[in-house]
């Protein structure tokens, strides 16, 4: 909506946040704790000002992650195990437990050790969220991995943005050490198979796909993927997709009720939404909903 409309849905929060982010902010360099409670139930914890739209509005209000939610919606199925690579505070790893139920898995992967802490509190009363404080990669081994500041935490990652980045330059990473994991090789040891996984991991897609590719290539898996046109991750991106591809991937589209459409050229069709990056899908075929919408 509009940002009078934004304001309108709740004024109080509305200037406690904004004024937040626009005054306090800039001079503490500091995130604030806020509780905040999702469209689909479940409370959980944020740090403002990088989750804003989730304490405004208890949901990511980006037009692609709206979409995705809607795919969530529509594709997970109860006693399906998801995969979610790159889980931040929990928000996606939440609307997958409550859609997998009580028979279903989730498993989430988060390498940032303060935003860790933060995904362990959002998902303690969820019995079928199991975590992992790793960073997936094609290498089991210590990996260094980038940290940034509270209002940028989502850029967390074992890739540095392209340097000169303006916000990169005043905002410099800490680095930290984690573990690094083949999630191939974890599938294997622990005999579970996820149908579907979400990747954004800001750069890093290639490594976290070859880091499984036995498991793409012989369990078909849908994959969620974060894809960015105008910055320094579209070339990871592409060779992501290309990946993909070789071993027999197709890519796809999110629309606005959560379908698919096939998308040969993924570029062309986030350009066309006028959008700079977008949700994708790879999959083996047309995904095929669990139900119809209401």
């Amino acid at each position: 909506g509009s940002l009078f409309g934004r304001f309108l849905h709740d004024p109080v929060r509305y200037v406690s946040a904004i004024g937040y982010w626009r005054l306090i902010y800039p001079l503490a360099k500091r995130g604030r704790f806020a509780k905040a409670r999702t469209f689909f139930g479940p409370e959980m914890e944020v740090v403002l000002p990088s989750a804003t739209e989730i304490y405004l509005f208890g949901a990511k209000t980006h037009d692609s992650e709206i979409r995705l939610a809607r795919f969530l919606i529509k594709n997970l199925r109860p006693g399906d195990t998801f995969c979610d690579v790159g889980a931040h505070f929990g928000y996606f790893s939440l609307l997958a437990s409550q859609l997998v139920g009580k028979a279903g898995q989730v498993l989430s992967f988060e390498a940032s050790k303060s935003t860790f802490g933060i995904l362990e509190k959002n998902t303690a009363p969820f019995p079928n969220i199991t975590l992992w404080h790793r960073a997936a990669s094609n290498e089991d081994k210590v990996l260094v991995f980038n940290e940034f500041p509270a209002l940028f935490s989502e850029y967390n990652s074992l890739v540095l943005p392209k340097e000169g980045t303006k916000w990169l330059r005043q905002n410099p990473p800490q680095q930290i050490a984690v573990e690094g994991l083949r999630l191939g090789a974890f599938f294997e040891k622990n005999g579970t198979w996820p149908s579907m996984l979400k990747v954004d991991v800001e750069g890093a897609e290639l490594q976290v796909m070859e880091g499984m590719a036995d498991f793409l290539a012989t369990k078909n898996p849908t994959i969620v993927m974060e894809y960015l046109l105008e910055s320094s991750q579209n070339e990871a991106h592409r060779k992501a997709v290309s990946f993909a591809q070789k071993i027999g991937y197709q890519s796809f589209r999110i629309k606005s009720d959560g379908s698919v459409d096939p998308c040969s050229d993924i570029e062309k069709a986030i350009a066309a939404i006028g959008l700079d990056s977008d949700n994708i899908i790879l999959s083996k075929g047309m995904p095929k909903p669990a139900h119809l919408p209401k």
